[in-house]
Order: structure tokens, then sequence, then C-alpha cells
């Protein structure tokens, strides 16, 4: 547990110190997004009321959580390539599993403040949102499972470019087609099947059900633990495959 505990805190010193960066790149883009889908395109979507608000904003905490949660990849091959700091802590008394839970447990973190900006963020526009205990758990979930992934695929990159090409074929797809924006529903129903299978789809289901005190959906949330456990394995034995 004290390894867990060491590679956390060097996470949480790397997000003290670069605390109000890490805040404007959590903002800028949901706000954007905000006000371009919620303001801008409300009276064409849904005219006369809130209705596509309270729809965007939920997708708005599940992708934050995603993107903010695999951003942790990033600082991982920085760490890789130019610090050096991930030969060290192979060499140190660390173990693959307690270095996996560790970092994973620092990009929750980074998911998890990202999510509660947007939540704020939707009190300020005053969108209707449930707050309650099962909205942060959504929320932690939806980041320990692209916490998982992020490291999984930060080992198998081999430069910034490998990584940036990662994000592109990753993320990005899932960031407008797992339901953030418009429900899943609106697109060829060949092509709603695969998008179910993305991770941030159960994801924004869960997120969006719990954000409208709607009953917990149990599949959501099964599936993104499965997943997310399947990650961390994935995670570990790749971890464990760079001491070879």
């Amino acid at each position: 547990m004290q390894q867990v505990i060491a590679v956390i805190l060097r996470e949480l010193i790397i997000l003290k110190r670069k605390f109000w960066r890490y805040f404007f790149s959590f903002s800028i883009a949901p706000l954007l997004y905000f006000i371009t889908f919620g303001w801008a395109g409300r009276q064409s979507l849904s005219p006369g009321d809130m209705g596509y608000s309270a729809f965007l904003l939920p997708g708005l905490i599940a992708m934050s959580a995603m993107t903010n949660s695999f951003a942790l990849s990033t600082e991982i091959n920085v760490a890789r390539f130019y610090w050096k700091t991930f030969d060290e802590i192979r060499t140190a008394p660390v173990a693959d599993w307690a270095y996996v839970i560790g970092e994973m447990a620092g990009g929750m973190i980074r998911g998890f403040l990202a999510a509660v900006i947007v939540v704020i963020m939707g009190l300020l526009f005053r969108v209707p949102l449930n707050l309650s205990p099962l909205l942060a758990v959504s929320v932690l979930l939806t980041a320990l499972v692209f916490s998982a992934l992020a490291v999984s695929t930060a080992m198998l990159a081999k430069s910034h470019a490998d990584q940036g090409m990662l994000s592109s074929f990753v993320i990005t797809p899932m960031a407008f087609l797992c339901g953030t924006f418009f429900p899943v529903e609106t697109y060829p129903s060949w092509l709603q099947w695969l998008i179910e299978l993305l991770p941030l789809t159960p994801a924004s289901h869960l997120v969006r059900a719990v954000a409208a005190g709607q009953p917990l959906p149990l599949v959501s949330f099964a599936y993104l633990m499965v997943i997310g456990a399947v990650f961390i394995v994935i995670a570990i034995l790749i971890i464990r495959r760079t001491q070879d």
C-alpha cells in the first residue's frame, strides 16, 4: 500500500504545481461545447426549453472525465521519454500492480476534478441536475476505466507522435459518437451496436440517468466494472512486459 501511496503523492505534487494550468484546460473545451451546442443549438434542437442543455450536460461530464483521465497517458510518456522518472520507478521496489493503481488514482483525480468543474458550470447556467453520491460514483467509475486505458496505451506508444495517433483513433471518435451531443438512437441501426460497445457510451448512459434522478442502469454499470477490470489487468501485463 505504501508503494501505491508513493506513486499517488507524486501525481498530486504534479497536480499541485500545475493546478491553474489544469484548471483552465479542464474548463475551456466544455465551456465552448456548452455555449456552441447548449446555447446556439438549443433553439433548433429543443426549442423553447432547457431540454437539450439537460441532455448535453451529463454527456459533457462523462466526456470530461474521459478526456482528462486519459490525458494521464501524455504525462506518463513525458516521464518515460524526457524526465526518465519512469525508469527510476521501475528500478525502485514498486510492484507492477502498485504502479498501475497509483497512476490510475492520479488520472481518476484529474478526471473527477474536470467533471466537478463541468457540474459547477452547469449549475451556473441553471441546468437541472440531480446531485447525489451516485453521480460521484458514476464519474469515478468512468475515470477509472479511462485511466486504466491510459496506462495501457502509454506503454504501447513508442513516441509522442504514437500517443497523439492513439488519442485520435480512440478518444476523439468516442467524444463525438458516444451520446455526448446526440442520442445514440439517432445513428443508423447498423452503427448503434458498435457505438454501444465503446466505453464512453455506457458511461454517458450511467451519468445521464443518475443526473436525471432515474434508476441506476445496472447493465451500463456492470459493463464499465468489467471493462475497467480488463483494462487494469492489461495495463499490469504490459507494465510487466517492460521488464523483459
